[in-house]
C-alpha cells in the first residue's frame, strides 16, 4: 500500500513539473517576440497603427412653436494631419501654412510627435480637398457634424451654444443636452502599409422604433419666430440708439404661461465665437439679471392689498408732494399736491406716494409671504443656464420705510421674467401659471422624454379684482403715463416703470431702470409683454417715453403679421 501511495506521489509531481516547464517556455517566448521581435514584423507594425478619436457629436434640432429649425447640425469636413506616415515630406508643412497661418503651423511643427493634429476643421468639401491636394502625404479629410443657427444672432440667448465637438454650452443646447445629443460611437482611425486613409465608424441612425412613429429627435420650443424677430429688433434698435448697457424683453402667452418670445440686448451670435469676446453679451438678461421692478410692480401690490383685505377699489388717498414715511421720504416722479386720489388714480398716474400709503397698510409677514406665493424671490424653472431667484428681503427687515418702498417696486430685486409672470396672474383672470419654454423634447430614440402642458401654480387673486386692475390698466395708456405704448392695430393695456438703481446700498443719482409692462387685446388679452431698459443715463430715462414706444412697435408688427384684431 505504501509503494502504490508513493508512486502516486511521484506521478503527480512529475505532472505539476511539466506544467511549469511549459508555463516557462511560453512565457520565455512573449518576452522574445515584444522585447526582441522580428525585423521584419516590427518594419510592418511601424507603418500601421490604430486609435480612437473624438469626433464632433451629432444632435438633434431644435425648432420653434410652427415646426420651423432654429438650430441644426450638419455634414461639413475637416482635414488631419499624420505625420507618422512613410514618405511624410516636413517641407509640406510650409504648403500647410497658406491654409492656417504661420503661428499655428510652428507649433505643429515644434512637437511633432503624435500621430494626428487637426490642421482645420468645418470646411466645404472643396476647401478640405484643395489642402490635402496641395500638400500632399500625411494629409486626410474627415467628415464631421458642425452645429448651426439658421437665425444668426437672434434667439442666441435661448439656443446657446456647443463647443467645437458638439457639447452643449450654454443656453437649451447645455440644459437640454441629454436629450439633444446622439450617443457618441467609438470612431476608430486605421493607417495601413499602403498609407491609404479608413476611418471607421457608425452613424447615429435614427431606430426602427423612431421610424414608426415618425418622431424626429430634438427640443420643441414654444418661441414664435415672428414674435421674437420683433422684439429683438426694436428692443435692440432702441438699446442702441439711445446707448443703454443692458435691455431685457420677455412675452408670454397670457393663458398658458408659454415663452412666445424672449429677447437679451447686447447680442452675440452662436456661429461666430469672435462674438463671445464681449462676456457681458453672453448673458441672458432675462433670467440671469436681477433689478428693482419700480412702478411695473405697483399692479401686483395692489391686487394683493385687496386680497388681503386691507384696501378696497373705491378708496381714496390724500396725496401730497412729499410723504415722510418712518426715517424717510417719499416723492413722486414730477412732486407735486395731488390733493385726493383713488386706487385708481394712483396707478394711472404712477403716484409713489399713494402707494406708500397702501404699502403702510399691509403687515410685512403676509405681504413677504404673498410676494414669495406669487414667484418672487425665487427661480421660475424655465430651465434656462443661470437663472437668478431674485433678492427678497425676509420680513423681519422690513422696518421704516422699507413696506413704503416695496410697495413702489424698490427695496427688492428680481428677474424681467419673474415680474412677467407675476404681472401675467393679473392679466390671466388672477391666476398664476408656470412660463415654459421646451414643450417637448425626443431623445435619438425617438422616444419623446419631456412633454410641457400649462401648469396652474395658484389663484393668487379674485377673477373680480383682476379684471378691475386691468381696466384700470387700459385707462394708464389711454389717460396715464402709458400713452406711448398705445397702438392703432389693437388696444392694449399696461404699467410704466422707472425705478432708481442702487450702487453699493445707495441709489446713484441719474442712473435708472426704465420699463413698461403691457398686455393686448385690452378686453380678452392673448399675449403679455415686458419691456426694460437697464442702467439708462442721459435725458430720456421714464418707461413711458423710452420703454413704451417699444412696446408699442412689437405690437405693431406682430398685428401685422398675425391681425389679432383691435376688440
Amino acid at each position: 500500500m505504501t509503494d502504490w501511495k508513493a508512486e502516486t506521489d511521484s506521478y503527480r509531481k512529475a505532472q505539476w513539473y511539466l506544467v511549469f516547464v511549459a508555463m516557462g517556455v511560453y512565457l520565455a517566448f512573449l518576452i522574445q517576440v515584444h522585447l526582441f521581435p522580428d525585423p521584419r514584423a516590427a518594419s510592418q507594425l511601424s507603418k500601421q497603427y490604430h486609435q480612437s478619436e473624438r469626433m464632433a457629436m451629432d444632435r438633434g434640432s431644435i425648432y420653434d412653436s410652427n415646426g420651423e429649425p432654429l438650430a441644426l447640425s450638419v455634414t461639413t469636413y475637416s482635414v488631419f494631419l499624420d505625420p507618422g506616415v512613410e514618405n511624410f515630406d516636413p517641407k509640406s508643412l510650409d504648403k500647410m501654412a497658406k491654409f492656417i497661418g504661420k503661428q499655428k503651423t510652428d507649433a505643429i511643427r515644434k512637437k511633432l510627435d503624435r500621430r494626428f493634429y487637426w490642421v482645420k476643421r468645418y470646411m466645404e468639401r472643396e476647401e478640405a480637398e484643395e489642402i490635402v491636394r496641395t500638400c500632399g502625404k500625411g494629409f486626410y479629410i474627415r467628415e464631421e457634424r458642425k452645429r448651426i443657427y439658421p437665425k444668426g444672432s437672434q434667439l442666441s440667448h435661448i439656443l446657446g451654444y456647443c463647443d467645437q465637438d458638439g457639447w452643449g454650452l450654454a443656453g437649451v443646447e447645455l440644459t437640454w443636452n441629454g436629450a439633444l445629443v446622439v450617443p457618441e460611437k467609438l470612431h476608430i482611425t486605421y493607417r495601413g502599409a499602403s498609407s491609404s486613409a479608413e476611418i471607421g465608424g457608425e452613424s447615429a441612425d435614427r431606430t426602427p422604433a423612431a421610424q414608426e412613429q415618425g418622431l424626429e429627435q430634438g427640443l420643441y420650443l414654444t418661441i414664435d419666430s415672428d414674435i421674437q424677430y420683433a422684439l429683438e429688433r426694436f428692443l435692440g434698435a432702441q438699446a442702441a440708439e439711445y446707448k443703454v448697457p443692458w435691455a431685457a424683453a420677455v412675452c408670454l402667452e397670457t393663458k398658458t404661461g408659454a415663452v412666445k418670445a424672449m429677447a437679451s440686448y447686447p447680442t452675440f451670435d452662436s456661429n461666430n465665437r469672435a462674438t463671445f469676446s464681449n462676456l457681458k453679451a453672453l448673458s441672458n438678461n432675462a433670467v440671469n439679471r436681477v433689478y428693482e421692478p419700480g412702478s411695473t410692480f405697483k399692479p401686483v401690490m395692489v391686487a394683493m392689498a385687496l386680497e388681503q383685505g386691507r384696501l378696497r377699489q373705491g378708496d381714496s388717498f390724500r396725496c401730497p408732494a412729499y410723504l415722510k414715511v418712518a426715517d424717510g421720504v417719499i416723492r413722486d416722479s414730477h412732486p407735486r399736491d395731488n390733493g385726493i386720489m383713488n386706487v385708481s388714480q394712483i396707478l394711472i398716474k404712477s403716484s409713489n406716494v399713494g402707494m406708500a400709503h397702501i404699502g403702510m397698510r399691509m403687515p410685512p409677514v403676509t405681504t413677504y409671504m404673498e410676494m414669495r406665493s406669487w414667484g418672487i424671490g425665487k427661480r421660475t424653472g424655465i430651465r434656462l443656464n443661470g437663472e437668478e431667484p431674485g433678492l427678497l428681503p425676509t420680513a423681519d427687515r422690513w422696518y421704516g420705510i422699507t413696506p413704503a418702498n416695496v410697495a413702489i417696486g424698490q427695496g427688492f430685486a428680481l428677474t424681467p421674467l419673474q415680474l412677467a409672470t407675476a404681472f401675467n396672474a393679473i392679466i390671466n383672470d388672477g391666476v398664476l401659471v408656470r412660463p415654459y419654454l421646451v414643450r417637448s423634447a425626443v431623445n435619438s430614440e425617438g422616444l419623446q422624454v419631456f412633454h410641457s402642458e400649462p401648469m396652474e401654480v395658484d389663484r393668487v387673486v379674485s377673477q373680480k379684482n383682476a379684471r378691475w386692475i386691468r381696466s384700470v390698466l387700459r385707462k394708464v395708456v389711454t389717460e396715464g403715463t402709458g400713452k406711448p405704448a398705445e397702438s392703432s392695430a389693437v388696444h392694449v393695456g399696461g404699467k410704466t416703470g422707472t425705478a432708481q438703481v442702487a450702487r453699493k446700498g445707495k441709489y446713484v443719482k441719474g442712473l435708472y431702470n426704465s420699463s413698461f409692462i403691457g398686455f393686448w387685446p385690452a378686453n380678452d388679452p392673448k399675449y403679455t409683454m415686458l419691456i426694460v431698459f437697464g442702467d439708462v443715463t442721459g435725458k430720456v430715462y421714464y418707461g413711458g417715453a423710452l420703454a413704451a414706444p417699444v412696446f408699442k412697435q412689437v405690437v405693431d408688427e406682430v398685428e401685422r403679421l398675425k391681425g389679432i384684431g383691435v376688440k
